[in-house]
């Protein structure tokens, strides 16, 4: 037997009794999420819910693990996000599952999060605040002009990147950042 396809599994936690255990944060098919904690991505909607479901970067992850007993049925399977999958625990009592999720916190989409890493990013490249700051204050320079201004230099910085993971880390947004406002007092902005 193989492990349930995403779809399927929204299907059987939809309709199963353990929902509120094993999928507390699965409220309907509507919005593809994590099951644990709730987190999301605005860019899986997709023109079906099955569609979306099967877009979304949700790892199947075992109730029981297979190495320790546990079977691919639905009722064994939930869907979690990367760093929820990681870090649930490996035991063969459903119980230990159970109440590990229920202690998961809350985590908003992953479009949130990643504005929320530019800003700690932000605080901690001072220099590119700098550089708004003497953009701002540019005598003649328009809101939209240093706005694009900016983005273009944000976009130079950011070809020299490459991704972690299929994201830019925080410390990558950082060094983007002070790219950025090292390339501006040399006068290449």
């Amino acid at each position: 037997m193989s492990v349930p396809t995403k779809w399927q599994l929204v299907q059987h936690w939809l309709a199963s009794a353990d929902r509120d255990t094993f999928a507390p944060m699965l409220e309907d098919a509507d919005t593809p999420c994590c099951f644990a904690c709730g987190w999301f991505s605005e860019r899986w909607n997709k023109p079906t819910q099955k569609a979306s479901w099967e877009r979304a970067t949700l790892e199947r992850a075992h109730v029981i693990p297979s190495s320790l007993g546990g079977s691919d049925d639905a009722s064994n399977v939930i869907l979690l996000c990367a760093p929820c999958h990681r870090d649930s625990p490996d035991w063969p009592d459903p119980g230990e599952m159970a109440r590990w999720i229920a202690a998961r916190p809350d985590r908003s989409s992953k479009e949130v999060e990643d504005a929320s890493d530019w800003f700690v990013a932000l605080k901690q490249a001072p220099e590119f605040t700098a550089l708004l700051a003497k953009l701002e204050a540019e005598p003649g320079l328009s809101d939209a002009e240093a706005i694009e201004k900016v983005k273009g230099m944000l976009w130079e910085s950011a070809r020299r990147a490459s991704l972690h993971a299929s994201a830019l880390s925080v410390g990558t947004k950082v060094a983007i950042l002070r790219d950025t406002a090292a390339r501006a007092a040399q006068g290449e902005a």
